[in-house]
């Protein structure tokens, strides 16, 4: 086979047949009208080669696919997608807690077009550890007000809002719309910035309602940040290693998995379970009613005899479920 030579669906299927996977059929007498063998075709063609091959590398051992067939790794395609619409659904909920925090404290501090003066709300001098160390003064709080107020109108003309769409229509004079607006324009990733260009106080302010330090909430929003760029682009979340270590949420140790006996950030895992374990803890400071039982059920259907708790990064099988009543006397139910 050449180098890059596009393969036919049916070809595609036989490349993961040849290198182990299993089938309900044979490809030296294949039968083009079985319905399963159509069923793969439909389901390579629909997912792609890549996508599929990406959630079998836990079962590709020295170039092999070890003990695995084709269904299974549908089936842990499908499973992932379960968990990533149940973890999008809580980001989701902390994202528009965090907007309305911040919405109420610049409009409560400094009115609800305040926010327009950067050096009203935002660190004024010194190093700044959240953006890269920038050493911060007039100049660059200037330049980062001027970027993100060019932002803004294009925001509101683009908004699908009836009440935006209503202050643009009835408002001839002010271009920008009030703080409670537009905080609800910006993505994720804009409102985290936000935070991070704060004074010391309002950043305080924030973290607090979140009931957990300025490190904790700015560690844990870009962590969920990546998160919800994997869930909305449909990628593979179950196999997540995490490059940048999040801080540990308290008291939640106990049931991650630990790499070596020696009790410290760089020795706890980078996987699936500090990520669930971060979302249940930002949750718990704002709904904790919150139902996690679509989520339980979503990491328990991971599990196989190949993708162990340990292997999500939980410490067995019984962490899931402490992780999810940590701290509370609520039963979750689906």
């Amino acid at each position: 086979m050449k180098k890059y030579e596009q393969l036919s669906y049916k070809e595609q299927l036989e490349l993961f047949h040849n290198r182990g996977m299993k089938f309900d059929y044979s490809f030296n007498e294949l039968d083009e009208t079985l319905p399963v063998y159509l069923k793969n075709i439909q389901t390579i063609s629909t997912l792609g080669y890549y996508q599929l091959k990406d959630y079998a590398y836990p079962y590709f051992v020295d170039g092999r696919y070890d003990n695995v067939d084709f269904a299974k790794i549908v089936a842990r395609y499908y499973r992932d997608k379960h968990l990533r619409n149940a973890v999008e659904h809580a980001i989701e909920d902390i994202e528009a807690t965090l907007n309305t925090r911040i919405a109420y404290l610049l409009g409560d501090k400094y009115g609800p077009f305040g926010y327009l003066e950067f050096r009203n709300w935002c660190q004024k001098e010194g190093k700044n550890k959240y953006i890269r160390n920038k050493k911060v003064n007039k100049y660059y709080i200037a330049k980062e007000q001027n970027k993100f107020l060019g932002k803004i109108p294009g925001k509101a003309r683009r908004s699908s809002s009836r009440d935006v769409k209503a202050f643009d229509k009835n408002d001839d004079d002010q271009v920008y719309m009030p703080v409670w607006l537009m905080m609800n324009e910006l993505t994720l990733g804009d409102s985290i910035y936000i935070v991070k260009l704060m004074s010391n106080r309002n950043r305080r302010a924030i973290a607090e309602k979140f009931e957990c330090s300025v490190d904790e909430l700015i560690s844990w929003l870009e962590c969920i940040n990546l998160v919800r760029n994997i869930c909305c682009h449909n990628g593979n979340l179950v196999d997540i290693k995490l490059v940048t270590q999040p801080k540990l949420p308290k008291d939640f140790e106990d049931v991650l998995y630990l790499k070596s006996e020696k009790e410290d950030s760089a020795n706890y895992t980078n996987r699936l379970a500090i990520v669930i374990c971060i979302v249940v803890k930002l949750m718990s400071s704002i709904n904790i009613r919150y139902r996690f039982g679509n989520l339980i059920n979503a990491l328990n259907h991971l599990l196989d005899e190949t993708n162990t708790p340990e292997v999500y990064g939980f410490r067995d099988k019984k962490a899931i479920y402490e992780c999810f009543s940590k701290e509370r006397e609520l039963i979750f139910k689906e």
